[in-house]
């Protein structure tokens, strides 16, 4: 996997706030990722005419970072030297747990944001992080993104025929849950802080105990998935949001 690398996108921050003003998923508002940090963005929702909206949040990012930019660069910066302490050993011990399994090509591009949503590109292999974040909760979202690249594309070439019988929604439910649970195991002790909270998606949270088992009782990845696609079938479908989130 080629070193993962940090930059601004304001322009990507825009259209992020725009599409995730009515995003719900997994029992989340999207939007509140945004509200919290930016309350005079509220007025949005009210606006109906979508130029309108693109508008007032384009002058707003554009003063914004403006204002902040220092501020930004300087944890762009800082969250560069915290990951790279712990990125060779992170794609060791994940590579090792999918039987060898290599992350796949891809940009690898951590974009910082202004807003609090977090949403990957399984695409491009670039994701967005917010700024505010302590350190160690922004190595644990960077831990999280990359083992969703590399889930994804383990599932899509190696267990194609088995995740057929998942719906989309399904798939997006097994990968989140999938993601809390290894990473909350004894696999990333020494890349997560102990003291950042990995919390699951509130809908989530009645499936923890059940694939934790699983967890436990698998040799590694692919053993757990496969036990995990037969347990997803029997979850209601979520409604991940459209650049899944997190």
């Amino acid at each position: 996997m080629p070193k993962l690398r940090f930059y601004l996108n304001k322009e990507l921050d825009k259209v992020m706030a725009e599409q995730f003003l009515d995003e719900q998923g997994g029992g989340v508002d999207f939007s509140l990722g945004i509200f919290r940090t930016h309350p005079k963005l509220k007025n949005l929702k009210s606006l109906p005419e979508v130029n309108l909206r693109r508008q007032n949040i384009s002058q707003y990012f554009n003063l914004y970072y403006k204002n902040h930019h220092q501020e930004i660069e300087k944890k762009i910066n800082q969250a560069k030297t915290a990951w790279r302490q712990k990125e060779e050993e992170y794609v060791k011990i994940t590579e090792d747990f999918f039987g060898g399994w290599k992350f796949p090509a891809g940009r690898y591009i951590a974009y910082a944001s202004i807003i609090d949503c977090n949403p990957r590109f399984l695409e491009s292999k670039t994701f967005q992080f917010f700024y505010k974040k302590s350190l160690t909760d922004i190595v644990y979202t960077i831990t999280h993104e990359l083992l969703h690249f590399i889930f994804f594309d383990f599932v899509e070439k190696k267990l194609k025929k088995e995740i057929k019988g998942l719906s989309e929604d399904q798939l997006w439910d097994l990968s989140e849950i999938f993601n809390v649970v290894v990473l909350k195991s004894p696999h990333y002790r020494s890349i997560i802080d102990p003291r950042v909270k990995i919390t699951p998606y509130p809908d989530h949270q009645p499936y923890l105990e059940t694939f934790e088992e699983i967890c436990q009782d698998s040799a590694g990845a692919e053993e757990f998935i496969r036990k995990g696609i037969g347990a997803i079938k029997k979850m209601g479908k979520g409604k991940p949001s459209s650049h899944k989130s997190n």
